[in-house]
């Protein structure tokens, strides 16, 4: 190549604009390197899913019971998460949410009172007995343990229990500091290796709460060691630091107890902080309830089958079981048309006669006798409907706990073998108005009533007009009016207006009498100027922005919906549901399902940033 060749070569190499070709080349190194870094990310070892427990009983459905916790280790709302669900390593047919299954928790206290916390005690003690007391520690149901950490391992100062009364009654003596240091980790391990055996039921979850000023100069295992042992195990460690006059530096001992609450999915406050307790204490409160799912495997058969259930946004977050299927378990299902799920009724006073339908068989074919069946309503196992056995096909039951709202019904049946099934969960809908029960489900009393109302209607009828007959043959009538007539005459002789005089004195105006109080709202955070406590009328009670659409209005309120929630009255109390708010609806920080939630005397609500308590009446 000649010289002129490589100067206009050259020449033409430095016209060229590289910018363009440059960013095109590190757009694709951007897009190269997504993948990787997607796959070299790390989930959390705080988010997790848990099976506590898996049954075949409801066949042709299995259920799973599980529960969740994200990043941040707040419990996963499983009825608003997709689930992706494998059975025997196959994909599965429909998932269905069932409602909550209560298990209540174990919630461990690890104390560390060395001198120079002495000070703090009766705040320390003050802070369990806060936990321990009716709207944290549901009582009979929650469970609580009381350790304290020494020089060598841990001692045990109340075993666990579901009573208000053994926790305040572990204080009738104040506690007193333990000299000289203390085995801050070495304790804290062998509390959680211990755990497993501590647990009243199985399948409750564990949370450990530690009150320590955080250091430790005894164990011989560390930290680390501490905060990797809980992750094993999904517990959580919630850290509550004490003040320790005796450091004279309290930086490090902090510092690490808020690393090891992150680091386990715990809260970590400060004792002195009295008011942020109740974070711990409403994080705990939240894995109370444990999901219940039901699936259908593509071709039931029996046998032992691995189950793994993932989120579906993100796969990382599984966990993993086992369901054992028997070859000859029994299957029940309730036949009742989608379209006969809907009725409704002026009260619920009177026991509800309904009219159901079964169909019974068996995973191998084979044709085995019933010898109890009963018909649940609403989980309520302490009221079961006894179902006779020889009518179980089709069979008429008098409910008596149907709530307005969406009800539950099951039926249970338990073999010749002696083996137990229950029948996929039907959902049926009563709303309060004019009698209304679809003829497919209606237990045959639709004409009784009628007849009653109609005899009434003739008997009062008859005393009315026999009534009658007796005055008019007495001449009462006719003395009635002839004192008109008399009045009438009387009237013209003196000059008088010609105006009608009327015998029967004035009727006083009716004023209808207001619906009894059912309930209150008061209302603890608003924008908008609101009179409190708000009275609750009636059975159907919206709460939004928009005057308009709503009973209960904040008008002022930006972070609500135009309608944003609903009560909905259920015997003493209220049911509240979420109206597909933007914002959500929480009670106790819970968000409302799908289903609602039924409220409870001093339950708190948050609607956007509205704050509410409500009262029964």
């Amino acid at each position: 190549m000649g010289k002129s060749q490589r100067s206009i070569i050259n020449y033409q190499l430095s016209t060229i604009n590289y910018r363009p070709l440059l960013g095109v080349l590190l757009l694709l190194l951007v897009l190269g390197a997504a993948p990787l870094r997607a796959q070299d990310a790390q989930p959390s070892p705080v988010e997790r899913l848990t099976i506590t427990g898996t049954s075949a009983e409801s066949l042709p459905a299995i259920e799973v019971r599980l529960y969740g916790r994200d990043a941040q280790g707040n419990p996963l709302d499983l009825a608003r998460e997709t689930l992706t669900i494998q059975h025997g390593g196959q994909p599965v047919g429909p998932i269905n949410y069932q409602g909550a299954h209560r298990t209540g928790t174990l919630t461990i206290f690890l104390i560390d009172i060395p001198t120079g916390v002495a000070g703090q005690l009766p705040a320390l003690q003050e802070a369990i007995n806060q936990y321990a007391s009716p709207g944290n520690m549901m009582e009979q149901v929650d469970y609580t343990a009381v350790y304290e950490i020494t020089p060598s391992q841990p001692v045990e100062l109340l075993a666990p229990t579901n009573f208000h009364n053994s926790v305040r009654n572990l204080f009738a003596e104040p506690l007193a500091p333990v000299a000289g240091a203390t085995a801050l980790y070495d304790s804290t391990l062998s509390v959680l290796e211990n755990s497993a055996n501590l647990r009243p039921n199985p399948d409750m979850p564990v949370h450990l709460v530690l009150m320590t000023d955080g250091t430790d100069a005894l164990s011989r295992a560390t930290g680390d060691d501490v905060s990797r042992r809980a992750a094993e195990l999904g517990i959580p460690i919630h850290t509550i630091w004490l003040e320790n006059s005796d450091i004279g530096n309290a930086a490090p001992g902090q510092s690490y107890l808020a690393g090891l609450a992150a680091a386990t999915g715990g809260v970590a406050v400060q004792l002195n902080n009295a008011a942020e307790l109740p974070l711990i204490w409403n994080r705990i409160a939240g894995f109370r309830d444990q999901a219940r799912i039901r699936y259908q495997a593509i071709n039931l058969d029996g046998g032992t089958f691995a189950v793994n259930v993932a989120l579906a946004d993100r796969p990382w977050i599984t966990a993993d079981s086992q369901v054992t299927i028997p070859f000859n378990i029994p299957s029940v299902l309730i036949d009742l048309p989608p379209e006969s799920r809907t009725l409704s009724l002026p009260n619920l006073e009177e026991p509800v006669r309904l009219r159901l339908k079964t169909q019974v068989s068996w995973l191998d074919g084979e044709q085995r006798s019933i010898e109890a069946a009963q018909l649940i309503v609403n989980n309520d196992t302490a009221r079961p409907f006894e179902i006779p056995v020889a009518s179980l096909n089709e069979f008429v039951a008098e409910v008596n706990n149907l709530v307005y709202g969406n009800n539950t019904l099951e039926v249970v049946v338990l073999d010749s073998q002696g083996m137990r099934a229950t029948s996929p969960t039907v959902l049926l809908t009563v709303n309060e108005g004019r009698r209304d029960v679809p003829s497919t489900l209606d237990g045959g009393n639709q004409f009784a009533r009628f007849l009653a109302q109609l005899f009434t209607f003739l008997l009062v009828a008859a005393l009315i007009g026999g009534g009658l007959f007796i005055l008019w043959q007495r001449g009462v009538f006719a003395g009635l009016l002839g004192k008109r007539e008399g009045g009438r005459r009387r009237s013209r002789r003196r000059g008088g207006p010609t105006t009608t005089i009327t015998d029967a004195a004035p009727v006083a105006g009716t004023v209808s009498q207001p619906t009894a109080v059912a309930g209150y709202l008061d209302v603890l955070e608003s924008v908008s100027r609101m009179e409190t406590p708000i009275p609750l009328h009636g059975t159907l009670i919206r709460i939004g922005r928009s005057p308009a659409q709503c009973e209960v209005a904040f008008e002022n309120d930006i972070t609500m919906s135009r309608l944003h929630a609903n009560l909905q009255r259920e015997g003493a109390d209220y049911r509240l549901f979420d109206e597909n708010s933007t914002s959500g609806t929480f009670v106790n920080e819970r968000q409302v399902p799908e289903y609602g939630i039924q409220l409870v005397d001093g339950d708190e609500i948050h609607l956007g940033a509205v704050h509410l308590r409500y009262r029964r009446a």
